[in-house]
């Protein structure tokens, strides 16, 4: 054989052998970026969120989508539905930051028409400066050029992990239980009333540190990865919401001479907010049933998943929305009591 043909049939094996690679990860597509899953039920983990969300807002028929750390993970899109209409889609990103948030904005209202979005505001997505993230997110999926596909087409993980377990999965998939499934972790135990005492330290409340930087930060994510989206898109709801995290947290911010820091943060991000039309703002933070019942959070900010549940049908009935500066100035002075009040 020529060296001639020798080339000419080594690069055709070696074209053949590329084409059936992009075959299949486009018929298998573990994480539907070109389609939902054909044969199999999804597996969706918090760990390939950055991935499985690129899918799950390409190829889901939803009107509405749920923005949010770990704290949404626990929504279930059908009660969000039954309470506030709508389909719904969770966009969540464990542990994700404001920049992490805007790119889940940016490819649902680019690829469909939203008309709610339920944001779960959690300040310490809005502490850094306004271009980080969480992690390097693969943008080639969010993005439109299917040529720059090619590296989710020999993506090493894609091959030798993500179409095995997908193909471990064989059947015939549950669209809806796979909507309500995603991200969900509600744990089995909880630490009690004693475990989370037992992660802050109330012997002393010390001088709090000057908030002027961690409001500059907010500041900055607030008009780089959020006002963008509800000023663009007036015909949108945005029902924007602070987690009701348990008043340990609070008080665990306070022992680390914080609590002045964040209550300034949650100031702007209110008062900003509240001038916005299409905004409906709500601060769960202010349910005293659910902050100081310790049973029923994981740690200090993670509740189970009925609180979620009870969400929905609080911004339903409008309970807990926060409609003026002067409430919003009562709420934190509130809250400030009630942490201030846990030291000696």
């Amino acid at each position: 054989m020529s060296t001639k043909r020798w080339c000419v049939l080594t690069a055709a094996m070696l074209a053949l052998l590329a084409a059936a690679i992009i075959l299949m990860v486009v018929i298998v597509d573990p994480y539907e970026i070109y389609h939902r899953a054909l044969f199999y039920q999804p597996a969706y983990a918090s760990g390939t969120q950055s991935y499985s969300n690129a899918g799950v807002a390409k190829s889901y028929d939803y009107d509405s989508i749920i923005i949010g750390t770990s704290v949404t993970e626990n929504c279930t899109p059908s009660v969000y539905e039954a309470a506030l209409g709508g389909r719904f889609v969770k966009l969540c990103m464990n542990g994700g930051l404001a920049l992490d948030h805007a790119k889940m904005m940016d490819i649902a209202f680019r690829t469909h028409e939203v008309s709610r979005v339920v944001y779960g505001l959690d300040l310490f997505a809005f502490s850094q400066y306004h271009t980080n993230q969480k992690a390097v997110s693969p943008d080639y999926l969010y993005d439109d050029n299917l040529f720059n596909d090619v590296q989710y087409w020999f993506n090493r993980s894609v091959l030798l992990t993500a179409i095995p377990d997908a193909l471990s999965r064989l059947g015939t998939p549950d669209p809806e239980a796979a909507r309500d499934g995603m991200y969900f972790w509600d744990p089995p135990e909880l630490p009690g009333e004693d475990g989370l005492l037992a992660l802050v330290d109330l012997t002393v409340l010390p001088e709090q540190s000057d908030p002027t930087g961690a409001v500059e930060f907010a500041q900055m994510n607030l008009e780089h990865n959020l006002l963008p989206y509800v000023q663009a898109h007036r015909e949108t709801t945005f029902t924007i919401f602070f987690p009701p995290y348990s008043l340990l947290y609070w008080a665990k911010q306070a022992a680390d001479g914080s609590l002045d820091a964040c209550l300034a943060q949650k100031a702007l991000l209110q008062d900003a907010l509240l001038g916005e039309p299409n905004v409906q703002l709500f601060d769960f933070q202010m349910n005293d049933e659910w902050v100081t019942n310790y049973g029923l959070y994981f740690d200090l900010i993670h509740y189970t998943s009925p609180v979620n549940d009870a969400m929905a049908q609080a911004m339903a009935q409008g309970r807990f929305l926060v409609t003026d500066a002067s409430q919003v100035q009562e709420n934190l002075r509130a809250l400030r009591e009630a942490v201030c009040a846990l030291f000696p």
